[in-house]
C-alpha cells in the first residue's frame, strides 16, 4: 500500500484472461494459483475484492488471502467488465487514479477499464520490485521445487549407459516430477550436436558414448518454479569436451562468487563471461541470468549493461554456458538465493555441479 500511496494512487486494478500459467499477477497478490477470466480491485482505503467464476468461489475462498471473494459469471468478458465497474462504483473509485500491471493487463482489457471513468496508471516496476524479493513463502515453495527439479535430474543421470533417445529421457524426467507432487514446467534433454543450440528442443537422437548430455528443467510446485541445468559426461568424451566443462563449472563458480548484496547484478554476469573469455571460448548468447519465481524467466536481468542491484531475497537462475556450433554444447544453472552475507545455492546440496 506504500507503493500506492508514493504515487498518489488511490488503488490497484486487474484482470487476467486466459494464460493464467504465464499472467502471474492475479496470484501473485491474491494467492490463488491458477485463476483465468478473474480479476481484483485493491483500494487504498477499504478492503481488497477478487472477483472468480462462479465455479472457483470456494477455493479461490479457501485457499486465498483475500477475505473478500466474489463469484461471477466472468464470460463473455463484457459480464466481468460489468462486475468490476459494480466493485469501482461501491469502493467509490470513480474519477480516481488505479495502478495497472501495464506489462501483463491485455490491451482488450485495458481498453474496457479505461472506460470506466478511472485513471489507469502504469505500476508494473513496482510489481516486478515487489516479486523480485521473495517471502519465506515463496522461499519454502521454490527449494521444494528446486529439490524435485533435482531429483529429475538424478532419475536422468542413473539411465546414461541405456541408450534412450532425449525424448525418452524427457519422459523419466517428467514422471519423476510429477510423481513426486510438483507440475513439470518445461524439459529440455540435448545430446552434443543438439546441446549447441542452447534451446533444441528434445527429440529421436540416441544418447551413446561418447559426449556430453545437457538437461535443463524445471519443476512447479503451487505455482512457483525452478529452472535447473546440469551437463553429464556419457562414456569418454575427448579433452576438448572434458575442457568445456571444465570451463563451464568455472565460469558458474565465479558467478557465485560475485553474487554479493549490494553489488550491480552485472558483475556477476561480467565474472561469468570473463572465465569464458579467458578459456578462449566463443561467448554464450544469451543471458547469463535471470530471476525465477511464479515465471521461470522474471526480473531481474543478470547480464552486461543492464540496470540494478543485487539484493537480499532475490533468487536468481545463473547460466553461462560454451557452444560450439555443430559439434557440442554445455551449460550449467544454478538457482542462487541472495542472502545478507552472499549467495546460497538451492541446487547445489541436490545434485553437485560436477
Amino acid at each position: 500500500m506504500g507503493r500506492l500511496a508514493s504515487r498518489g494512487l488511490d488503488g490497484f486494478i486487474h484482470f487476467q484472461t486466459n494464460k493464467a500459467r504465464e499472467n502471474v499477477v492475479l496470484q501473485y497478490l491474491s494467492g490463488v494459483q491458477g485463476l483465468e477470466d478473474s480479476g481484483i480491485v485493491v483500494p487504498l482505503r477499504s478492503e481488497p475484492v477478487l472477483l472468480v467464476k462462479d465455479f472457483e468461489w470456494e477455493r479461490a475462498e479457501k485457499t486465498g488471502k483475500i477475505s473478500d471473494v466474489r463469484s461471477a459469471t466472468t464470460l463473455p468478458l463484457e459480464a466481468a467488465m460489468r462486475r468490476l465497474e459494480e466493485v469501482i462504483e461501491e469502493k467509490k473509485l470513480v474519477g480516481k487514479k488505479l495502478a495497472i500491471d501495464d506489462s501483463e493487463l491485455s490491451v482488450e482489457v485495458y481498453l474496457k477499464l479505461s472506460k470506466m471513468g478511472v485513471q489507469l496508471v502504469p505500476f508494473s516496476d513496482q510489481i516486478r520490485a515487489l516479486r523480485m524479493i521473495k517471502t519465506k513463502d515463496e522461499l519454502d515453495k521454490i527449494r521444494k521445487a528446486v529439490k524435485l527439479a533435482a531429483q529429475s535430474l538424478n532419475a536422468i543421470k542413473k539411465k546414461l549407459n541405456e541408450q534412450l533417445t532425449e525424448s525418452n529421457l524427457c519422459a523419466i524426467a517428467s514422471l519423476e516430477m510429477e510423481s513426486n507432487g510438483a507440475e513439470k514446467s518445461f524439459v529440455h534433454v540435448q545430446y552434443e550436436k543438439n546441446a549447441s543450440i542452447p534451446h533444441h528442443i528434445s527429440g529421436s537422437t540416441k544418447v551413446v558414448p561418447h559426449g556430453i548430455l545437457v538437461v535443463d528443467l524445471g519443476a512447479r510446485v503451487e505455482g512457483y518454479n525452478s529452472d535447473i541445468t546440469r551437463t553429464f559426461v556419457v562414456g569418454q568424451p575427448d579433452r576438448e569436451h572434458l575442457d568445456i566443462l571444465t570451463t563451464v563449472r568455472e565460469s558458474v563458480t565465479a558467478a557465485f562468487e560475485a553474487t554479493k548484496p549490494g553489488d550491480r547484478l552485472e558483475t556477476i554476469a561480467r565474472a561469468a563471461r570473463n572465465i569464458i573469455k579467458m578459456k578462449g571460448y566463443p561467448q554464450p548468447k544469451h543471458r547469463i541470468g535471470h530471476g525465477v519465481g511464479l515465471n521461470v524467466h522474471e526480473s531481474p536481468i543478470v547480464e552486461e549493461g543492464f540496470p540494478g542491484t543485487v539484493e537480499e531475497g532475490m533468487v536468481l537462475a545463473v547460466e553461462p554456458g560454451v557452444y560450439i556450433e555443430g559439434k557440442t554444447g554445455c551449460r550449467i544453472e544454478t538457482n542462487l538465493l541472495v542472502t545478507s552475507k552472499g549467495a546460497e545455492m538451492l541446487d547445489e546440496p541436490h545434485i553437485p555441479l560436477d
